[in-house]
């Protein structure tokens, strides 16, 4: 009887799972290798997440989900200016066939 085949499974980490696994590895005080072979990491993989995100803790990791957003228009005591042709200026959208107009 042959001996089952092992794949390496993928796993998707989010940052926030990732930060807590470089906490847990700072408080064992196991060397790198020791902690990714406990915790079934490639130590390659390891490594890149100690350089990517050593500066950072769990709790400056990015939000997730959504803002709200409110964009207001800026209070101005005069119309904004479309387009000014020979002294003449134009307060609203034209078409460029008016203004072509306007020039001759």
């Amino acid at each position: 009887m042959e001996a089952p085949v092992v794949k390496n499974v993928r796993l998707f980490r989010g940052e926030e799972t990732i930060l807590n696994i470089l906490t847990e590895y700072k408080k064992s005080k196991l060397s790198v290798k020791e902690f990714c072979f406990q915790n079934n990491i490639a130590s390659a993989t390891f490594h890149n997440w100690k350089k990517k995100y050593s500066r950072r803790s769990v709790k400056s990791a990015r939000p997730v989900g959504f803002a709200a957003l409110q964009i207001t228009q800026p209070v101005t005591s005069e119309p904004a200016l479309f387009a000014e042709v020979n002294g003449i200026k134009i307060y609203q959208w034209v078409t460029g066939a008016y203004l072509k107009e306007l020039l001759s």
